[in-house]
């Protein structure tokens, strides 16, 4: 489900270094490098402290102006989804483990 997945520079780079530091030939390091800097982008927090997302990728993710949006942290980054799919994506990933072995959920 469309999402935008939100990564601190640190987290960019760490990935790029998983990819450099791969057993992968210079040909595909290079391929998956700019794979990952094609879909990155940076964005900003104005004066009111709002996160500002380009348009195209606002709506990529169903995200309009406006609407309602869940913020989902994940360990290293977090992800903005519209509420809609956040809810039905949820619904799935609760439905995968019922069974709660470590009894974090």
């Amino acid at each position: 489900m469309p999402m935008l997945k939100v990564l601190t520079q640190e987290g960019y780079d760490e990935r790029v270094a998983i990819v450099k530091t791969s057993n992968l030939s210079e040909a595909k390091k290079r391929q998956k490098i700019g794979s990952l800097a094609m879909l990155c982008r940076e964005v900003t927090i104005n004066d009111q402290g709002k996160l500002l997302i380009p348009k195209d990728l606002s709506e990529q993710a169903g995200i309009k102006p406006d609407s309602d949006i869940m913020l989902a942290g994940r360990e290293e980054h977090f992800e903005v989804w519209n509420l809609e799919n956040y809810q039905r994506y949820l619904e799935i990933e609760r439905n995968q483990d019922d069974a709660d072995e470590l009894g974090i959920l």
